[in-house]
């Protein structure tokens, strides 16, 4: 039987010794940052009107413009993405030629199923990377326009060493929990008498 010693001549049984540090583990232990399609919006360093032109079939045409930056870099178009439900699409983003900067941005593309997608336009600015974004239902019809931040994404973080630890240290007490509970049961089961009827 595993025993924990609290105090000199004081020892705990081993399912309240082990409830008892799985609870402080727990408690000690720091929640993990949400993860959904999109790791989060980061700084701002901007806005920008999005249009959303729909044909009802998926055929979309996305018009960026009223840009507004808070600092004088100039934008590059990227790419424009579109996401739902791990499935990636990406289309060119094309400058409108002869609009004053910080310009006016298109591109095109295609949904290929119904629902909700987001549809992201991303731009490369000096060593940033920039993206404005909208829901667009995959059967609009007619525009949808929104005046959206402009910010720099969050990339996904990877976990810290100690929470590693953290997880690691847990799965064995989990699994020593396991173990001497099967030898328990197993001794138990040798100690009592056969039942009667």
């Amino acid at each position: 039987m595993i025993a924990l010693t609290v105090r000199p001549g004081t020892r705990l049984r081993s399912g309240a010794a082990a409830a008892a540090l799985t609870l402080l583990l727990v408690a000690l232990a720091p929640p993990p940052p949400a993860q959904a399609h999109d790791p989060g919006q980061g700084t701002a360093y901007g806005t920008a009107q999005m249009t959303v032109t729909g044909d009802g079939t998926g055929q979309l045409t996305v018009t960026i413009t009223g840009i507004r930056l808070t600092d004088d870099t100039g934008l590059t178009p990227t790419r424009l993405v579109a996401r739902r439900a791990g499935e990636d699409l990406t289309a060119p983003l094309r400058a409108q030629p002869g609009t004053p900067p910080p310009g006016t941005f298109t591109g095109e593309l295609a949904l290929p199923s119904p629902g909700l997608w987001f549809v992201y336009a991303q731009f490369a600015t000096g060593e940033r990377t920039l993206e404005v974004w909208v829901p667009v239902d995959q059967q609009l019809t007619g525009p949808q326009s929104q005046q959206r931040n402009l910010y720099q994404p969050v990339t996904a973080a990877t976990p810290p060493p100690g929470q590693i630890l953290l997880g690691a240290v847990l799965l064995a007490v989990s699994a020593a929990l396991t173990v001497a509970a099967a030898v328990t049961v197993a001794r138990r089961r040798r100690v009592l008498p056969p039942a009667t009827t």
